[in-house]
């Protein structure tokens, strides 16, 4: 069987986490590669459903000719179906063995589902107070997280930031979220109460002046102008405030969906937002708004895409659980003193009325078009946010995956919709219900790209511990290096002191390695290993990539496959909250494996 050939290894790391990394050490020329390259210009398009029962539980036994496909009202033929149905969630957790002082392994103690689950914590979109309600009822769910779940935090304010790369461990993620709702923020977009009420208190207070100094009940005309310029540019302010979340969020999507690529099979991606970033208004140019409709069409288009090709799955919660109208809430500025006629309360009250139905419409619209666009759910209406995180983690890692291969293969760029069906039984189907074609030229650009080393986005900072390849890792400090002339150990040459040197010592198992005999008996293989010490911001600080040869003598044959295989590295790094990512890539299987460890746990004192 014929596979892609890839180049040196290349760290190019996403906009979120860092710039650009390079190995200094090439693989082999198409030369002396016997592999070559096959290229395939056949789309495929693969859907995960999640189908429940009538009372929300995911049903599982269903086979490929329990479903039906169409494509744009056309039916389709299923050429792969898998059902991803792991053990019980519940399922205890195996004892890791006992290993010495700074000694790691990525060998998990229990098979982790066939999905995995970013929480995205929303400031730019959240109340304050409602973020921390959400923080109480995430620690309440970790606090009997299962066993074979994994999950990462981000948090989506000015930017986008990690917060706790993915672990099966609750105690780790409870101590993630502890940090982040001990630092509560907002985005200064967002709008509060108080300063709703200063802006329709200001514009109040001239519209009753007007009404004060007018004559013979007609108010005065200059000040009622006035009143009128402030609300308009106070609601182009709004409106260009809001579209501004709406561009940052869709950013934060699609740089998560590039930040999970490389990760295989389903992600859930929990999303908790109090203020729904819907497009209200258009903007014509930084001073004029117009109601012609959100501007955004194209960037909607290209986040749901990129979401798609990541197998990502939003479900959004509101935050604000179950609120009350603010018509209720004693900050209210139209109760509040203004008017003081009984037909303008009446008509006050009508008008915060609507305004509250309309906003929680849009919301609760907005949100179920993502949900349904991504094959997520959206929750909304409700206080039970540990329930909505069990149900929905558990629900979205158990699910089949269908693909077909379109019957129209023209491509230029339309939506083309998806209906999935179930030809018997009375279930709810949640699955990403269209596409977008590529054009003709982003079919051309993607047909000249080079190839990319599939090493790289599995060694981004936070991601799962992939485990292909098992290996263990004795990190030995070594105290400060040489100061003066001495080079760095690590491919980073702008870095400054202090810093420490770290022996990293691997041992991998050659169980799972492809190692070809030549005609002497001697097995050969070529092996990518990368190390990459992180900032717990995600920022590298130092790294290197390597290319390794292995021969194996038949003598040394049995004792690599009963102690493994070692090899090592030394690696500088400052001091502070330092993660050290490990990765190794065997060339000729395609298998890796990754693990991510905080130098924290590494203890300076040992030798």
């Amino acid at each position: 069987m014929q596979r892609c050939r890839y180049p040196l290894l290349v760290l190019a790391l996403i906009p979120l986490l860092a710039g650009p990394l390079s190995s200094q050490t090439a693989l082999p020329s198409d030369t002396e590669s016997p592999i070559t390259t096959l290229k395939l210009n056949v789309r495929t398009v693969l859907v995960d459903v999640v189908v429940t029962d009538k009372d929300g539980h995911a049903v599982p036994g269903l086979t490929k000719d329990d479903f039906q496909v169409s494509e744009n009202g056309k039916p389709q033929a299923i050429s792969f179906f898998e059902p991803n149905f792991s053990a019980s969630p519940d399922a205890a957790a195996a004892t890791p063995p006992a290993l010495p002082p700074n000694t790691f392994t990525n060998v998990p103690t229990v098979v982790p589902n066939d999905s995995v689950n970013v929480l995205l914590m929303d400031a730019l979109n959240t109340a304050e107070g409602d973020q921390s309600y959400v923080h109480k009822e995430m620690v309440r769910y970790l606090t009997t997280l299962p066993p074979r779940v994994r999950i990462a935090v981000f948090m989506l304010s000015e930017r986008l930031r990690i917060i706790q790369g993915f672990t099966q461990d609750g105690t780790v993620l409870r101590a993630a979220i502890a940090r982040l709702a001990a630092n509560p923020n907002s985005s200064a977009l967002l709008p509060t109460i108080e300063s709703n009420n200063a802006q329709q208190s200001a514009a109040n207070m001239i519209l009753q002046e007007s009404v004060d100094t007018g004559y013979g009940g007609v108010p005065n005309a200059d000040l009622a102008a006035m009143a009128s310029s402030l609300q308009q540019f106070q609601g182009q302010e709004a409106g260009f405030e809001r579209n501004q979340r709406v561009l940052m969020t869709l950013e934060a999507f699609q740089q998560i969906a590039k930040y999970l690529t490389g990760v295989p099979g389903r992600k859930n991606l929990i999303w908790f937002v109090g203020d729904f970033p819907h497009c209200l208004a258009a903007m014509v140019n930084e001073g004029e708004l117009t109601n012609g409709g959100c501007p955004y069409d194209e960037e909607w288009k290209k986040t749901v895409d990129i979401l798609a090709e990541a197998r990502v799955s939003i479900y959004p919660v509101d935050a604000r659980g179950l609120t009350p109208h603010s018509l209720y809430t004693a900050e209210n500025p139209k109760l509040a003193g203004n008017p003081t006629t009984f037909q303008g309360v009446i008509q006050a009250q009508t008008s915060s009325l609507n305004s509250d139905l309309q906003q929680n419409g849009l919301n609760m619209a907005d949100m179920d078009i993502l949900a349904k666009s991504t094959g997520g759910k959206a929750r909304y209406g409700g206080n039970d946010f540990k329930g909505y995180l069990a149900d929905d983690i558990e629900n979205g890692s158990r699910f089949y995956t269908l693909a077909y291969t379109p019957t129209d293969r023209k491509e230029v760029g339309k939506e083309r919709q998806i209906e999935v069906k179930t030809i018997s039984g009375n279930y709810k189907l949640s699955y990403r219900h269209s596409y977008f074609e590529d054009t003709p030229k982003e079919q051309k650009l993607a047909e000249s790209a080079p190839a990319t080393d599939p090493l790289r986005p599995m060694m981004d900072r936070g991601m799962p511990d992939f485990t292909e390849l098992s290996y263990r890792v004795k990190i030995t400090p070594a105290g400060n290096p040489p100061v003066g002339a001495a080079p760095h150990a690590g491919d980073n040459a702008d870095l400054k002191p202090p810093f420490t040197r770290y022996t990293v010592s691997f041992t991998l198992s050659a169980d799972r390695l492809t190692l070809v005999p030549d005609a002497d008996g001697v097995r050969r293989g070529r092996i990518e290993v990368a190390l990459v010490a992180y900032s717990q911001e995600g920022k590298p600080l130092n790294w290197e990539a390597r290319s390794i040869g292995l021969s194996i003598r038949p003598e040394q044959n049995e004792m690599a496959q009963k102690s493994g295989i070692p090899f090592h590295f030394d690696i500088d790094a400052p001091p502070g909250d330092v993660y050290l990512r490990t990765g190794i890539y065997d060339l000729s299987s395609n298998r890796a494996g990754t693990l991510e460890i905080p130098m924290t746990s590494v203890s300076v004192a040992a030798k």
